[in-house]
């Protein structure tokens, strides 16, 4: 049999996003390339990258360069000639700061990342959702930078352009793990959790408000994907051990790919067992 053709689904988790970059780096340690990849969220991100072309290694060097430490990436953004980082803020009124998306996604994603989401080397969908009609929408050609802002906006935080006219947020409020937008004409589907969220009894003693209201979220999240798989269930499912990481700690990168090791072998693993099934 031929190389079989995979569909990779990169789900939204926040900065537990950071652990979908040991799971590409999986393919490339195996000689193996996708030949769809869905991304919501951050998983939207690290899918643009490597769609582009650029290895696993490649995100996960960038990723240290723009989130290994706090104190580096704030003199890289003060020092740059190419962001002016007050440029990241849409002011509108005193109390009513928002983050600009596009320009958010411009500064995070590696220079390699392609302009456009149809001009990528492997086939890429980017889910967003309509705020209005609450759908979900699959974005398959446009400006990369404004797809990928409109599948991490969140209300209130961050906002992204319009698209075809639409009020685009963050994809995972309607599909977490976008594992059926890879399902057409694949052998088999890859799809990466890392929406996390789960308490332990002892953190539920210690959580914050903000916390417990987040990880409600995540309860929404789960039972979404959960129904989903009722219709659409890929043959190899991961769950990186990343639950203990919160939304906001983006600056522990490290620890994240750290954490995803075990994760990333299961994966070689799953996908060696589905190669060999295919090839006989």
């Amino acid at each position: 049999m031929s190389t079989p053709r995979i569909g990779l689904a990169l789900g939204g988790g926040s900065a537990r996003g950071i652990a979908h970059i040991p799971m590409v780096e999986a393919f490339d340690e195996l000689g193996l390339k996708p030949a769809r990849i869905a991304g919501t969220s951050f998983g939207a991100l690290v899918g643009a990258a490597y769609a582009s072309g650029l290895t696993g290694q490649d995100i996960r060097e960038h990723t240290i360069a723009v989130l290994g430490n706090r104190m580096e990436t704030a003199r890289r953004l003060f020092a740059s000639k190419d962001v002016n980082v007050w440029d990241l803020f849409d002011v509108k009124s005193f109390g009513n700061v928002m983050i600009e998306g596009s320009k958010l996604a411009d500064l995070v994603l590696p220079k390699k990342t392609v302009g456009r989401v149809d001009q990528t080397n492997i086939p890429l969908s980017i889910i967003a959702t309509d705020l209005t009609t609450q759908e979900e929408v699959v974005i398959t050609s446009g400006d990369m930078r404004a797809a990928v802002a409109a599948s991490m906006a969140i209300p209130g935080l961050i906002q992204a352009p319009k698209h075809e006219g639409r009020m685009l947020v963050d994809g995972v409020m309607s599909n977490p793990v976008p594992f059926e937008r890879v399902s057409e004409d694949t052998d088999f589907i890859v799809a990466i959790d890392v929406t996390g969220g789960r308490l332990s009894e002892e953190e539920h003693e210690t959580a914050s408000n903000l916390q417990r209201a987040f990880r409600s979220i995540y309860v929404m999240q789960h039972h979404i994907t959960r129904l989903r798989r009722e219709k659409v269930d890929p043959e190899i499912y991961i769950y990186p051990p990343v639950d203990q990481f919160r939304a906001g700690e983006f600056f522990k990168a490290r620890d994240i790919m750290a954490a995803a090791r075990p994760a990333k072998d299961e994966l070689k693993r799953a996908l060696e067992g589905a190669v060999r099934a295919l090839r006989g």
